[in-house]
Parts: C-alpha cells; structure tokens; sequence
C-alpha cells in the first residue's frame, strides 16, 4: 500500500469516529480529527502525483474516501442541531448518487478525474464543516451555512455531468 492509498484509507474511515465524538459533544477532537482528514484529501494527491501513481485505483477510492468523510461529520452536524437540515440533506443524497455513479462508471472502465467545480465543492464542504464543528458561535454557524449551501449548489450544478452514465447503464 502506498502512503498515498494510505491517506485515503484514513480518510475514508475517519468519518466515523468523528460521528460519534460528535454524538457525546468532543468536539476538540472532531475538529482535530476532521483537520487531519481534510489535510489528507490535499497531500494523498500530491504523494501520488508525485510518485506517479494518481491513476487507477485512487481514481475510484479518493472521492469515495472524501463521501465517507463528509457524509457520516454532515449527518452528525445536522442531529445535533449545527448545520442546517435541508441542506444537509440535499448534500447527503447527492454524494450517495454520485458514489453509485462512479462505482458504475470505474466497473465500466470509465476513468474521471474530478473536475475543478467538483474540487471546488470538496473544498467548500471542508470549510463549512471546520467551521460547523470548531465552534457553535453564530458567527462559525452562519460561515458554515453559506459554505454548505454553496457546497450544495455546486453539488447540483455539477449533476448533469453524472447524468449520461446513468443513462448508459440503464438504457
């Protein structure tokens, strides 16, 4: 495995323990946690650029990794009140759809880089979800939101590129 793979896999399991220190009001440690994750998402790229290894399989496991970070922090913001429910929502069913679609579309042989607009999402959803945790001031609350929300309309925007793989498949 290689450090790179290594950091994804941090990554995507990461997601979980910062549910549940959300769950029992840790935050320090959610924000620390999450802060590492989020770093990782940055250097996995660069590791494997570097090495010359950003192709295959960390095609498919970086953004599924970025989905299982995101989703399980999200889902914890929203049940303890921190981020905005509807948007969390919209946020959480989108990234679901997407994961199946490039699930479907790695089988099919089909190799994407993330597009700018979807790193641009990634990043917004970092930001909205530092700021959501680090702290519940309304200022932080009200960042969180406009980061979120932009997170999420980039997320829409970007759906249509996903549409004729689906179409592919089920056609």
């Amino acid at each position: 495995m290689t450090i790179a793979n290594g950091l994804t896999l941090f990554r995507a399991v990461a997601g979980i323990p910062i549910f549940f220190a959300l769950a029992d009001a840790q935050r320090t440690f959610a924000l620390a946690l999450f802060g590492l994750a989020a770093i990782s998402d940055a250097l996995d790229g660069y590791l494997a650029r570097r090495a010359g290894t950003a192709e295959g399989r960390g095609m498919i496991l970086d953004p599924l990794a970025d989905k299982a970070l995101v989703l399980p922090t999200l889902i914890g913001l929203a049940l303890i009140g921190s981020a905005p429910l509807p948007v969390a929502a919209i946020i959480v069913v989108r990234e679901l759809f997407v994961a199946a679609v490039r699930v479907v579309m790695y089988r099919q042989g089909v190799r994407a880089h993330a597009s700018a607009a979807a790193k641009a999402k990634t990043a917004c959803e970092m930001v909205a979800l530092l700021l959501l945790i680090a702290s519940p001031s309304p200022l932080a609350v009200a960042l969180g939101a406009v980061f979120l929300t932009a997170a999420a309309l980039i997320g829409i925007l970007t759906l249509p590129a996903y549409l004729p793989h689906v179409r592919r498949r089920f056609t």
